[in-house]
């Protein structure tokens, strides 16, 4: 009978080469996340400053003058003006002129928000084309008490215009 032969293992000697290179794969790991901190912090701070001028920046662009109302009354008035139905106004204000465009120009729309009245400045071919638009303002729901205030006959212009204006009370 034949007697096997021995078989030995030296594992010692592995886990020595292995334990160094362990070791080195560590030491490289830890230099890869301290370096990879360092410029990520060089980052993040570099992100706050430009995050600090933008917001200076922003403030002193948009600096919003705060008034403060001494009374009721200046609330009032300030409430009064911001309360104009402009949308509705004008749009009705271009419906009205929409068959007249040819022969009526309207100038200028003046509100009073205080009184709630609206001063129109227009001008026309004719009198009678004013008179026409005046009846199709007194038609618009959002105007009360439409009424021709003033008219006049330009003669400085070659066209001979008339120039008129038409006061009204607005609704809410």
């Amino acid at each position: 009978m034949k007697r096997a032969a021995q078989v030995r293992l030296e594992l010692l000697s592995d886990t020595v080469r292995a334990r160094g290179a362990g070791v080195l794969l560590c030491v490289a790991g830890a230099v890869a996340c301290v370096t990879v901190g360092y410029a990520f912090n060089t980052r993040l701070v570099e992100k706050r400053d430009i995050e600090a001028q933008l917001e200076a920046r922003t403030r002193s662009h948009h600096r919003v003058e705060r008034v403060a109302p001494d009374s009721a009354a200046a609330a009032a008035a300030i409430e009064r003006e911001l309360s104009v139905p402009w949308s509705s106004l004008l749009a009705q204000l271009e419906s009205a002129s929409a068959d007249v465009s040819s022969t009526v120009a309207l100038l200028q729309v003046e509100p009073d928000p205080a009184k709630r009245i609206v001063t129109i400045t227009a001008e026309a071919r004719t009198l009678p084309d004013a008179l026409a638009y005046l009846e199709r303002l007194q038609k618009c729901t959002a105007l009360r008490y439409p009424m021709l205030e003033s008219h006049e006959l330009r003669k400085d212009d070659s066209e001979h215009p008339f120039r008129f204006k038409i006061a009204a009370q607005w609704r809410t």
